[in-house]
This record gives C-alpha cells, sequence and structure tokens, in this order.
C-alpha cells in the first residue's frame, strides 16, 4: 500500500481536532508507524497522544514510588518535598485518567470519543507540560547536589 500522507488525510477528518502543527508539535503525529488504513487514523492519533501520557506517567512515578535498589529514582525522589509530592500525585491522577481512558477506547473503538479524548489532552497539555517540566528540572538538579556516594547502597 502506498504510503498514506497523515497531514492530507488528518484535515479530512470529521471531527473537531486541534491545529495538525501544533499537535503534531506535541505528539509528533506525523511520525506514527504502522498506518496502513486511513479510517484508523483518528485512534492511530489517540494512541500517538496516550504514548506521551505514559511516558510523563513514568516519570512521575519513579519519583512518587521509587524502586528500593534503584539508585536513580532514590537520588532524583530525595530531592522533592512532601508537598511537591503530593501536588505530583494529583499530576499523576490526571495522567492515569488519561491513560486508562485511552485503554477503554482500544477495548470500545469509539472513532468520536477518540477525538474528543484527543481535544481533552490537547486543552491540558500546557498545564501537563508546565508541571512536567518542573519535575524534570528538578530531577535534573538533584544530580548536582553535594550527597556523597558513599551514602548510597548498591
Amino acid at each position: 500500500m502506498a504510503d498514506i500522507n497523515i497531514e492530507e488525510e488528518y484535515k479530512k477528518l470529521k471531527y473537531n481536532l486541534p491545529d495538525f502543527k501544533k499537535l503534531d508539535e506535541e505528539f509528533e503525529i506525523s511520525n506514527i508507524q504502522g498506518l496502513e488504513d486511513k479510517k484508523f487514523l483518528t485512534r492511530f492519533i489517540r494512541r500517538k497522544v496516550n504514548e506521551k501520557i505514559i511516558f510523563f506517567c513514568r516519570i512521575v512515578e519513579s519519583i512518587l514510588y521509587p524502586q528500593s535498589p534503584n539508585y536513580i529514582s532514590m537520588v532524583e525522589s530525595r530531592i522533592f518535598t512532601e508537598e511537591e509530592k503530593i501536588e505530583m500525585a494529583e499530576l499523576y491522577k490526571k495522567l492515569m485518567y488519561y491513560e486508562k481512558e485511552s485503554l477503554i477506547l482500544d477495548v470500545e473503538s469509539d472513532d468520536k470519543a477518540s477525538a474528543k479524548y484527543v481535544n481533552e489532552v490537547f486543552n491540558n497539555w500546557p498545564e501537563i507540560k508546565k508541571q512536567t517540566a518542573v519535575i524534570t528540572r528538578k530531577m535534573q538538579k538533584s544530580w548536582n547536589e553535594q550527597e556523597k556516594i558513599e551514602n548510597y547502597t548498591f
């Protein structure tokens, strides 16, 4: 089958979705793999959006629920206060809600609901992205802290 021009097919969708270029900038939808039939484009777009939701879930998860033998999680988790972790837990709940919503849509295969999902995540994305940026910057900062390596058990 010939390559599908995702941008052209996106413009033909009957659902009121965000601007293609803006959605593509955030979720790289022009890079969708495995799409062999344009009739499933809405589902594939939702799944691509959900990939980023899942990725952000794992970032927050590593701070909220660090694995004991995982040195990286231990270093990064220690820099956050309890108040910050409570705020992160609220973000985590929102992300998990979206992740499970996408799972439901994989089971029910509803393109109209998939379009609604994409719109809802896209509309909330600036705040999610802002919160995640604060978290990741602080995670990076944890590696400049003066704590000695010998304080960790390997």
